[in-house]
């Protein structure tokens, strides 16, 4: 691949990544009052960063499928993506990126590995389930472990547990989703990682506060406790998946933990409405990263 278009694919992969996940930190520490917006930017893309160089090499689409070249399916993904980040709709990467593989397969007549393709679909399903439980059950862990700090001390605490699941969250998702479309460019290695460092970057400090506030705001009021037992479910989940190469969907995981989260005392709110149109932005996203890839392809190629 042209050098060029290597580090601009690059980039542009690492911006829009950024783009569409790091507000979800940001805006943790900064509504929680944990830290100041310029420094949870430093936090979660140093923690997105340090995610990807220590586990995204776990991460390969020769799994799904194989291709000679991946430059055209990572295309795919990137107009989609930038497509749902301009209009702020909280998609996720790894849905919109098996999407346009496939899409590339039907136009290529590539077979799929089917066996994988069912695990990570089934991830995706029952992932946000085990999530919304797994979410309750640490909310209620966190509030017994807080009544037996002093309350002096109970700041202090909230502050440690919201920068603990705010690095693990943005560690596991770079692990997982960025180390899993960067892995789709011949000649990507660690002298790439400057131009990484600098897409996140980007990303995190001047756009996506309009897909934070529709996840964490407008679905979902919940206290810090709350969203840092959501985060930390999700987390847990996340690097699971990231273990075995299993590309996982955020979006899905993390709503399920809001959820979850939101239900675990007998007072919450919870915009159902955005909770449909969600889904319903899930499978479109998903559709349309499928056709596109495929005319791509049939036009490139």
């Amino acid at each position: 691949m042209d050098f060029l278009l290597l580090y601009i694919l690059c980039l542009v992969s690492s911006i829009l990544f950024s783009w569409n996940n790091s507000s979800l930190f940001v805006s943790g520490m900064t509504s929680s009052g944990a830290a100041k917006f310029r420094y949870s930017v430093i936090f979660t893309v140093l923690s997105m960063f340090l995610g990807l160089m220590l586990e995204g090499w776990k991460m390969n689409p020769s799994k799904l499928i194989i291709f000679n070249s991946f430059e055209i399916p990572l295309i795919a993904i990137l107009v989609v993506l930038l497509i749902c980040s301009v209009l702020a709709i909280p998609v996720s990467i790894s849905n919109i990126a098996v999407a346009s593989l496939i899409g590339s397969s039907l136009a290529l007549n590539i077979q799929v590995n089917q066996i994988f393709l069912t695990i990570t679909v089934l991830s995706w399903i029952l992932a946000p389930l085990a999530t919304m439980y797994l979410s309750k059950l640490i909310y209620l862990l966190l509030m017994k472990l807080s009544r037996c700090i002093r309350m002096g001390e109970l700041y202090f605490y909230t502050r440690l547990i919201i920068y603990s699941t705010s690095f693990y969250g943005a560690y596991t998702i770079s692990a997982n989703n960025l180390g899993f479309i960067l892995s789709m460019l011949s000649g990507y290695s660690i002298s790439l990682y400057p131009i990484v460092y600098i897409g996140i970057l980007i990303g995190a400090s001047i756009f996506s506060e309009k897909i934070s506030y529709v996840i964490g705001d407008r679905l979902a009021i919940l206290s810090p406790l709350k969203l840092s037992s959501s985060l930390l479910s999700s987390s847990l989940l996340l690097w699971i998946l990231t273990q075995v190469g299993i590309p996982a969907a955020l979006t899905q995981i993390m709503i399920g933990g809001l959820v979850g989260a939101a239900l675990s005392s007998s007072t919450h709110i919870i915009n159902v409405g955005l909770f449909k149109k969600l889904i319903l932005s899930w499978v479109a996203s998903f559709l349309l990263g499928v056709v596109f890839s495929y005319i791509l392809v049939i036009i490139l190629k």
